[in-house]
């Protein structure tokens, strides 16, 4: 039991690493946006207090924005959460895929022996080859180069 919830987490904990700092960065963007409707002309003044204020307190002011019911922020959590939700969705159903069979390939492809590769790929015979080579190339061009070969 204690392997399987260490294994859940050891899973689960690059998404809810994404989705902190997701929500950090929503947090930060809506502070902005919040200083932009605030001081307007003399924002660019005020950004670095505005930063550092939502950088060093961000549980604070992500809960303020929160309980304001901030429609910025809860768009751009909302969207970090679908988002995250839809590459760990997308990345467990590709790793599916690519689970392996016992042969150690993917899919239905297989390794071939070497009879198999000889009876299947290099059993031409020398008519058969000799017949497709004539046919392929151009029969003016051979004899040319015969009547050329005879000359010397």
């Amino acid at each position: 039991m204690k392997d399987k919830s260490l294994k859940i987490l050891k899973g689960s904990l690059p998404y809810l690493i994404a989705i902190l700092a997701g929500l950090y960065l929503a947090e930060l963007v809506t502070g902005a946006l919040m200083g932009i409707s605030k001081y307007k002309m003399t924002f660019t003044e005020h950004l670095p207090a505005i930063l550092k204020k939502l950088a060093i307190y961000p549980f604070h002011y992500y809960g303020l924005y929160l309980s304001q019911r901030n429609p910025a922020l809860i768009i751009i959590s909302v969207a970090v959460i679908l988002y995250i939700a839809y590459f760990a969705l997308k990345r467990q159903s590709k790793h599916k895929q690519w689970e392996t069979a016992d042969t150690d390939t993917h899919g239905s492809a297989t390794w071939g022996t070497v009879k198999e590769l000889q009876g299947r790929y290099f059993t031409i015979k020398q008519g058969d080859l000799i017949n497709t080579f004539t046919q392929a190339t151009n029969q003016e061009i051979i004899e040319r180069l015969q009547q050329k070969g005879d000359s010397k």
